[in-house]
């Protein structure tokens, strides 16, 4: 995934003196159109993988390093249940990198599993075999054997987490299969499991990519606007602006200005409707003179799931 360089804009000479009197919303009250997604493919998926799973070697959960917790599926992962498993924070990129290392360890602590964390914009040929090589001394130790003639990684996340794109990241650094999985920027696009992926010759190490299940109802409604501002949930099923309110809540509270000055504001603001217009005047988003605030919105949340809007979490940890 290729980030796109931020736009830098010049401030306005009063720009830093308003940043200074700027105070974020304390409590963000977004209200969201649905608190749910669980498309039917979703339920026959998840059948289907507590069937296959039972002869996994190893489970691999991938999660978003912008929600660490949330982007967790926590009645999935009880299917797994007494299977070896490791965890990747995936997009590691969009995260300050001592945010991530700090989470990494608070998790493998917590829950006594080895916690790792990738980006799709670095090659990593090393650490990948390193990896896949810890995976299977991990299967090794549960079956107390010494070696099997191969070994079958499962890997499993909510969806649009990377998990497809995890696996591309070993097709892209052997000189095995080089046929790449589908990935999109939506969630939902994987629906059935995998092919047998071979991985690694040495040891014989095979991969399934998985669909994306999420809880069949979220916690909160929170929890589906966390998903829908990063691309985890359809924007739609939350509603285009209602996650763009609930982003900018976020960016404000982590002092994530870059909005502003990409939105063309002399500072930033708690308005969503005041950051969407201005945002899309400043992009041509118009229609009989007005700006179009539902275009303006979906555009404010794809630029942030590029990276464009500073590195940040959006959960307290």
């Amino acid at each position: 995934m290729r980030l796109t360089r931020c736009l830098h804009l010049r401030e306005s000479p009063a720009t830093p003196h308003l940043i200074k009197q700027f105070v974020p919303r304390e409590t963000c009250n977004v209200k969201p159109k649905a608190t749910n997604w669980f498309p039917g493919h979703m339920s026959s998926g998840l059948k289907r993988m507590q069937m296959m799973t039972r002869v996994a070697d190893c489970i691999i959960e991938i999660h978003d390093a912008r929600l660490p917790f949330t982007s967790r599926n926590r009645f999935a992962n009880q299917s797994y249940a007494g299977r070896p498993r490791m965890l990747i924070l995936a997009k590691a990129d969009l995260v300050k990198r001592d945010e991530i290392d700090m989470i990494c360890k608070q998790i493998s602590v917590q829950e006594n599993i080895p916690v790792y964390s990738t980006s799709n914009t670095v090659r990593q040929k090393q650490f990948l075999r390193g990896l896949m090589k810890d995976g299977v001394g991990m299967a090794n130790a549960d079956q107390l054997t010494i070696a099997k003639p191969h070994y079958t990684f499962f890997v499993s996340g909510i969806p649009n987490v990377g998990k497809s794109s995890f696996i591309n990241l070993f097709k892209k650094d052997t000189d095995l299969d080089k046929n790449k999985l589908k990935v999109a920027p939506e969630p939902g696009v994987t629906k059935k499991i995998s092919n047998r992926l071979k991985i690694l010759n040495s040891p014989s190490v095979f991969m399934y990519d998985t669909p994306g299940v999420n809880l069949p109802s979220f916690d909160s409604p929170e929890t589906v606007l966390k998903l829908a501002a990063c691309g985890c949930v359809p924007s739609s099923v939350t509603g285009h602006v209602q996650a763009a309110d609930y982003l900018l809540f976020w960016l404000n509270r982590k002092e994530q200005y870059k909005y502003a000055f990409l939105c063309g504001l002399a500072a930033p603001s708690n308005n969503i409707i005041e950051v969407l217009a201005y945002y899309a005047r400043r992009r041509n988003l118009m229609k009989d003179g007005k700006p179009m605030i539902q275009q303006a919105a979906q555009h404010f949340l794809i630029r942030f799931n590029r990276g464009e809007f500073g590195r940040i979490i959006l959960e307290d940890f």
